[in-house]
């Protein structure tokens, strides 16, 4: 008897390799959000995914909108002048 295979178990195969593709893209997206530099092979890869699904296209955007957003909007707050002085002080008026 021959084994065939339903029109669900073929979908559920091809999801799964898209979504296993999708995710290596999240992780190499995330490398370079955080800053690091991918590797020839991720970065070729990177590319040639994005540029053929567009739900990772799509994903990339937001997620380069949002990273914009947080720069912009968020951003890094410098240290009060005089802070660590403060402490300094604090810390050698506990000791004494």
């Amino acid at each position: 008897m021959a084994t065939k295979s339903t029109p669900n178990q073929q979908g559920a195969a091809a999801t799964t390799a898209v979504g296993a593709d999708c995710e290596r893209v999240n992780t190499i997206l995330d490398q370079i959000i955080v800053g690091q530099e991918p590797n020839v092979e991720d970065e070729e890869y990177f590319v040639n995914h994005a540029e053929d699904c567009s739900p990772c296209f799509d994903s990339i955007d937001k997620q380069r909108i949002f990273v914009d957003f947080l720069n912009q909007y968020v951003g890094r707050k410098g240290v009060p002048t005089g802070l660590s002085d403060n402490i300094l002080a604090r810390v050698q008026s506990e000791k004494v």
